[in-house]
């Protein structure tokens, strides 16, 4: 299945302002001008007009999409986190814009508790232009600070290139074995970039 073509609500903003950006251009919409005629043509006033709009057969079905998803996560926008974890795409997806537009790799851990809610998100550490440097004991540590059941580690590769480098693997495989002895379930890696995730779990590296 493809999640980029059939679960626009799994895309990430700026991949959906993308969308509606090349949907407004194929429209000839280049300013904001223009873009108010299109609406006064459309007889759109408000935010509901906009809405029963979406709802008309008379909407493209591309715009209908990209709109209501970008509607939908503005509605369920709550502190700028997530509140539980319920898939690797929907993780993915969200430290995908999270770290979007950093220039230095960081390693973030984030804490669940036993019915994958998240306590807390930690910045672990903050590295060079390429490199960060992090230690299993600094993710643990606060594991049990956060009495955690389990945690998703994540970090960023700001080449953009998503694929893991053998010291990334390395480093994972060393997580899984301290997770056994704590007692603390490691559940995902997620090495993200501006425009794409790669999750070890969903590639099955353990």
């Amino acid at each position: 299945m493809n999640l980029e073509k059939d679960h626009y609500l799994l895309q990430s903003d700026k991949q959906l302002f993308f969308r509606l950006k090349e949907y407004l251009r194929k429209e000839k919409i280049d300013n904001f001008n223009q873009l108010k005629e299109y609406l006064e043509k459309q007889e759109i006033h408000s935010l509901e007009d906009l809405w029963k709009f979406l709802t008309t057969t008379d909407c493209p079905e591309d715009l209908t999409l990209c709109l209501k998803g970008l509607i939908y996560r503005i509605k369920r926008l709550q502190n700028e986190r997530l509140d539980r974890f319920s898939s690797s795409a929907q993780v993915g997806y969200y430290l995908q814009d999270k770290f979007c537009g950093k220039t230095q790799e960081e390693v973030v851990a984030l804490y669940l508790d036993s019915k994958n809610r998240i306590i807390a998100e930690k910045l672990i550490c903050r590295g060079t232009l390429n490199k960060s440097l992090a230690h299993p004991r600094d993710i643990f540590r606060w594991g049990i600070i956060y009495n955690a059941a389990s945690f998703i580690i994540v970090h960023n590769h700001p080449s953009g290139d998503c694929t893991p480098s053998q010291q990334d693997i390395d480093f994972t495989k060393k997580l899984t074995s301290v997770s056994k002895l704590v007692g603390i379930d490691i559940l995902d890696h997620f090495v993200v970039s501006d425009v794409d995730y790669y999750s070890f779990r969903e590639m099955k590296v353990f």
